[in-house]
């Protein structure tokens, strides 16, 4: 079993470095996204806007995902095993999005090379904050802060629990993770209907952002992670803040402070404070750094697996 998962996992990574963001095909992220709205509205009319409602929404949808993921498996392994890891490679690659985030990221920075203006569009598309009054600095301080922060959600955190639970772990924690996109906000609409989807984001978060903060670092950094931990506690998620801190420190810059929500002027906590404000050489650094670590995480997975059926022989 331990070969198809690393053919499965293998040739989703792959598919995910040739072909991006599947926009063409049926998606797992857009089916959650459609689950999560027509479900909203069923638990709302029987249970309220409660946790208990909020905890039937990611039941339910984690149930009818993880239904369908087992039917088809089951089929297609009937018919052929090569044609469930072809499948299984499918829902890894859809579970996985380390292209399109460079891609992202980078656009930013040709953005910024262009006009301020096109900068502020192009970090629009990857940040939920305000973009229309930032300076240059900020535009890149927002820019590496999602790269960083999506690095664990979208590719080290997906695989982390492909590689302990094959690619079905990987189908729960993006299920999960989306979820907490859906409905995980502290609103007056998701404050409890999101409560239970947002802590199950979390704990399934917990060992792989802290695995993201490690290899971001340079390999001589990697062993005082733990020095870092100062500054991840200045963001508002105890996960997101450890590979955010990570990438302050490894590119010698300032991650946050000064950002614009509501139309409002908020000043949050800097991360590495006292460093330089970042530029655009700095955007496309981060992208570099995210590539080495992507790399690190693949050569880690590739040697767990091979400890593994050592043993198992």
């Amino acid at each position: 079993m331990i070969y198809e998962y690393a053919i499965a996992i293998g040739g989703g990574v792959a598919l995910d470095f040739i072909f991006g963001d599947p926009r063409r095909m049926p998606h797992l992220v857009r089916a959650v996204g459609w689950l999560a709205v027509q479900g909203e509205k069923a638990v709302v009319t029987t249970l309220g806007r409660t946790v208990v409602g909020g905890f039937f929404l990611g039941a339910g949808i984690l149930a009818i995902c993880l239904g369908c993921y087992l039917g088809v498996v089951t089929l297609l392994a009937g018919w052929s095993p090569w044609a469930k890891v072809a499948f299984d490679a499918i829902v890894v690659f859809q579970c996985v999005a380390y292209r399109d985030l460079v891609k992202h990221v980078l656009e930013v920075k040709r953005g910024l090379e262009n006009s301020l203006e096109q900068g502020r569009q192009r970090v629009s598309w990857i940040v939920g904050r305000d973009t229309e009054r930032m300076e240059e600095d900020d535009v890149c301080r927002a820019a590496i802060e999602s790269g960083a922060e999506n690095l664990n959600d979208a590719v080290v955190a997906p695989l982390f629990w492909a590689a302990f639970l094959g690619p079905v772990g990987a189908l729960v924690f993006r299920i999960s993770n989306t979820m907490d996109a859906m409905v995980g906000h502290r609103t007056e609409r998701f404050e409890k209907l999101g409560k239970v989807s947002a802590r199950i984001d979390d704990i399934l978060n917990y060992l792989p952002a802290r695995l993201c903060c490690v290899l971001i670092l340079k390999l001589g950094q990697c062993f005082g992670w733990r020095r870092l931990k100062s500054d991840a506690k200045k963001h508002p998620s105890f996960n997101a803040g450890w590979p955010e801190a990570a990438m302050a420190s490894r590119l010698g810059v300032v991650i946050g402070g000064r950002m614009y929500e509501g139309g409002e002027l908020v000043q949050t906590a800097e991360m590495n404070e006292g460093a330089r404000q970042p530029g655009r050489d700095d955007v496309e650094k981060a992208t570099q750094v995210m590539g080495v670590a992507y790399f690190k995480l693949l050569v880690l997975i590739a040697l767990g697996w091979s400890v593994s059926a050592l043993v198992l022989n």
